[in-house]
């Protein structure tokens, strides 16, 4: 089976969906490659197995075993670079721009006391080496399961995605540390409905006379070329003061609720969204201050 097809295999898997925790959201999930199998990695200095352990949310592992070793990397970097990697096929696997985030499980054993700093690195070519995306995943912790979900807008040009790696750096371990990393996924995420994210006020104290309040917040969840229509409003003591209506596609938006002649009086107000349609809302809050140049 040539490369292509043995990622197209791995792919086939299916996009599955599933629910992350009780009352979130349903999560549609792409797996990169089948975990229960190594053909197609590319490994140097290092070992590569599929095991029986899986990641707390019950995914397969592969397992990846360094042996720290100053003296036997190559030729021209004794102190070398373990890693194993693989190329993604030409084809709708190196476009995750319909994506919403890069998720994975990880788990990090040592024979040291502690991890460094930066114990192991995630290296993504989009589309070249010279444009690579590079990432320490310095959230791990020894004998720990970390889920990593990288949100997708962190990473350029992830429309054209053709390699995937990790690493570590031999010069930030010492000669004959042990590593064994168990690793699930990766795999491509984003929510199967639309969802609001990261609402909050441009600013969180604001002058009462302020002509106009900026919002910030995210929308995921909405395929390519779709909207979605979003409410907002400020409310005080329950009541809406003020209100705005807005068709939206997915990413990063910033709306101002106009106060019009609305007088608002100095006080803590909230500020509410939600998604037409659906019974779900997210609220941020915003303070408003006697303006100095009111008399």
């Amino acid at each position: 089976m040539n490369a292509a097809l043995r990622w197209s295999a791995a792919i086939g898997l299916g996009l599955l969906a599933c629910r992350d925790a009780v009352g979130s959201p349903p999560v549609e999930r792409l797996p990169l490659f089948d975990a229960r199998d190594t053909k197609g990695w590319s490994i140097a200095e290092s070992s590569l197995e599929p095991v029986a352990d899986k990641a707390p949310d019950g995914s397969p592992c592969l397992h990846w075993h360094v042996t720290v070793d100053h003296t036997a990397g190559e030729a021209k970097y004794p102190i070398g670079w373990p890693r194993f990697g693989r190329g993604i096929p030409e084809g709708p696997s190196r476009d995750w721009s319909a994506w919403d985030s890069l998720h994975f499980w990880l788990r990090a054993d040592t024979s040291r006391e502690a991890l460094p700093r930066e114990p192991v690195g995630l290296g993504l070519q989009t589309p070249d080496k010279a444009s690579s995306f590079q990432r320490s995943l310095s959230e791990l912790r020894k004998g720990e399961w970390v889920e990593l979900d990288i949100p997708l807008r962190e990473i350029p040009r992830h429309g054209d995605v053709r390699q995937i790696q990790f690493h570590i750096a031999e010069s930030k371990y010492q000669h004959g540390d042990r590593l064994d990393l168990l690793i699930a996924g990766p795999e491509l995420r984003r929510p199967s409905q639309p969802i609001l994210v990261g609402l909050s006020p441009e600013c969180a104290v604001m002058y009462a006379d302020a002509p106009r309040i900026p919002v910030r917040f995210r929308l995921a969840g909405v395929k390519p070329g779709e909207r979605a229509e979003v409410n907002l409003s400020l409310r005080h003591d329950g009541k809406c003061l003020i209100d705005a209506t807005a068709r939206l596609e997915r990413g990063e938006h910033r709306i101002e609720l106009d106060r019009g002649r609305a007088a608002l009086a100095p006080g803590d107000y909230e500020i509410e969204a939600r998604i037409a349609g659906l019974p779900e809302k997210v609220a941020g809050r915003v303070r408003l201050v006697e303006s100095p140049w009111v008399k």
